[in-house]
């Protein structure tokens, strides 16, 4: 590894450890925004478990306007989780670039290919496209359990 020397003496291109800070700097980024995002949906999955036994309990005692509450809050709760959601998701994807840029470079310097494995694996419109779905369809859920608990 070689030392950092003060800007205007280093060789262009040649700092191995500028070039691992800048690498771990866009993954810790990556990393965090990520598991966020994660930490959003399961919050979701529980919260939604939740609403969705209390709605079932409300519809069986007959308590449609409480159930009707319920999958309003549903709604709500779907609206927050799935902004909450995208927003980690397309700040994640902000470090994509970064991360497979200093890849390559790593990889280019250490003359093997098994390092440029970013560019491979990474896909912010799939993970979006995932989240904007499975939060499209939890929509049309709560939509479809309010419908019933009014028409009841």
């Amino acid at each position: 590894m070689t030392t950092s020397e003060p800007p205007g003496e280093q060789p262009p291109g040649d700092d191995t450890a500028l070039l691992t800070a800048a690498f771990n700097h866009a993954w810790a980024w990556y990393d965090a925004r990520a598991n966020r995002a994660i930490q959003a949906v399961n919050y979701y999955v529980v919260a939604t478990a939740i609403v969705v036994t209390a709605y079932a309990s409300s519809i069986n005692g007959k308590h449609y306007g409480f159930g009707a509450a319920l999958a309003i809050a549903g709604l709500g709760l779907t609206a927050v989780a799935s902004l909450a959601g995208l927003y980690e998701v397309s700040a994640a994807g902000l470090a994509e670039p970064a991360i497979t840029e200093m890849q390559e470079r790593i990889g280019g310097k250490l003359k093997t290919g098994s390092m440029r494995i970013a560019s491979r694996e990474m896909g912010l419109r799939r993970r979006l496209t995932a989240l904007a779905i499975i939060f499209g369809l939890a929509t049309a859920f709560d939509i479809s359990a309010l419908v019933d608990a009014v028409t009841r």
